[in-house]
């Protein structure tokens, strides 16, 4: 019997370190998608290339900013004779996203596994706690051991939801801001090759 809890306290401070280590390893992957996808296209950006565009003003181009937008139509290398080759144009900037999108979702999965694993993670070491809390109550331990073993199980469930909310908010979060630069850099480069085969 004392095997027992000897063996499940030691899992579950095992699992308890791991869900801190996979926690710290989730911060460490949001502190980093937060500042790659810095440079993603804002509302009024994308407002302001719009109106540039239909005013046929290609002015971006000379832009020594970098955001998304910028740098995919920076890599179509526009000049006056791409002007009249659409088709240039459109596989350039397509290209260009398809390229870049790999880098701005990096890490993402991760963060969608730990939201989808951490908690069972955490109930792994909520059982192992409860297992110790009935070896307790074999030892005759007393109640006070058998409460402090229900109390210590419940903390890693506590720590696997601590890992996985936050986990999948920003995967959330960081999903539908690359989605929605995608979406934009693609409206942008429609306008932009409809207003030259005008």
């Amino acid at each position: 019997m004392n095997a027992i809890i000897l063996i499940t306290d030691i899992i579950e401070k095992v699992v308890l370190l791991l869900l801190v280590g996979l926690s710290i390893w989730s911060i460490t992957i949001m502190i980093d998608r937060k500042r790659i996808l810095k440079s993603l296209i804002s509302e009024d950006f994308f407002l302001n290339m719009q109106k540039m565009i239909s005013e046929k003003n290609l002015l971006f181009q000379k832009k020594s900013e970098s955001n998304f937008f910028i740098d995919a139509f920076k890599s179509a290398e526009l000049n006056s004779d791409q002007f009249k080759k659409t088709n240039s144009i459109d596989r350039s900037i397509s290209s260009y996203i398809k390229d870049k999108r790999s880098n701005l979702e990096k890490g993402l999965p991760v963060l969608a596994t730990l939201g989808a694993n951490a908690p069972f993670i955490g109930l792994f070491g909520t059982v192992l706690g409860i297992i110790r809390s009935f070896a307790y109550l074999g030892t005759q331990s007393g109640s006070t051991a058998v409460m402090t073993g229900v109390s210590q199980a419940l903390y890693a469930t506590a720590v696997g939801l601590l890992v996985a909310i936050p986990a999948v908010v920003a995967y959330n979060n960081f999903s539908n801001q690359i989605k929605r630069a995608i979406q934009r850099t693609e409206s942008l480069r429609d306008q932009l090759i409809a207003q030259i085969e005008k």
